[in-house]
């Protein structure tokens, strides 16, 4: 066999094994102990999409001018919103978790916006992230962005003037960092389980019917492993990475 097509073999094998590797991470860490349906209480400032019945609660902690939340809102989100909430099956909450001033001055738009146009406020700032916070002025650049979707800059300003949706911001980044221990953005509590990052829709949504399937047979089991399933998602995890340098050592 010529060595091109070993060497193309071998880059197709790890690549392989990384996916795998990667969606069972995924899938381990969305199978509860138990998968009950608790999940975290409410909290001051909490947006949220979808019925207070649903099953399951997703929390997301963001920034405003995170790129892996952006991404993640683009190419997740919509499939997500469309399955499993508007369905029923998830509620889905937002958080602020600020990891600049400038997301900061963002998150304050968000609420300063009337509460029908919050989710369109998040939208076009997710949209135009790489915009606004670059700008030389982000705060001028917020600005521009809220008058896009109905927020004045006469509004936008009273808003960071009197200083009341700052102090909210704060406290949640403070209640997500320490108590919760949210280190990063995007970080998601789906009921009672943390995962991190910008996670693909694929393993997402099979790791969510799966524990839509456990709530509903309430059986107290775990399924697929006796492990906790977040031990078992970093042993996966270090596997995954395992595979990655694999894949660049060809």
């Amino acid at each position: 066999m010529p060595v091109s097509t070993r060497s193309s073999m071998r880059h197709a094998t790890a690549r392989l094994a990384l996916t795998v590797s990667v969606t069972l991470l995924l899938l381990a860490a969305l199978i509860t102990q138990i998968a009950s349906a608790e999940s975290l209480p409410p909290r001051p400032g909490d947006r949220a999409l979808g019925s207070g019945e649903a099953p399951i609660t997703m929390v997301e902690y963001y920034s405003l001018d995170c790129p892996h939340c952006a991404n993640f809102h683009r190419d997740v989100f919509p499939k997500l919103k469309a399955q499993f909430i508007e369905t029923g099956k998830v509620r889905y909450v937002f958080r602020d978790y600020p990891l600049s001033y400038a997301a900061v001055q963002a998150a304050i738009l968000t609420h300063c916006a009337p509460p029908e146009r919050f989710f369109a406020v998040i939208d076009a700032l997710l949209k135009d992230v790489g915009a606004w916070s670059r700008a030389q002025s982000t705060v001028h650049a917020i600005a521009g962005v809220g008058a896009g979707v109905g927020v004045s800059a006469a509004q936008y300003q009273a808003c960071l003037d009197g200083r009341v949706w700052e102090r909210q911001v704060f406290e949640s980044q403070k209640y997500a960092r320490d108590v919760l221990g949210v280190k990063a953005t995007p970080t998601f509590f789906i009921n009672d389980q943390r995962l991190e990052g910008n996670l693909p829709f694929e393993a997402l949504a099979r790791g969510l019917n799966n524990m839509l399937e456990e709530i509903k047979r309430g059986d107290g089991n775990m399924t697929g492993t006796d492990q906790n399933p977040l031990v078992f998602g970093l042993a996966l995890n270090r596997r995954a990475r395992a595979s990655a340098r694999l894949a660049t050592s060809y």
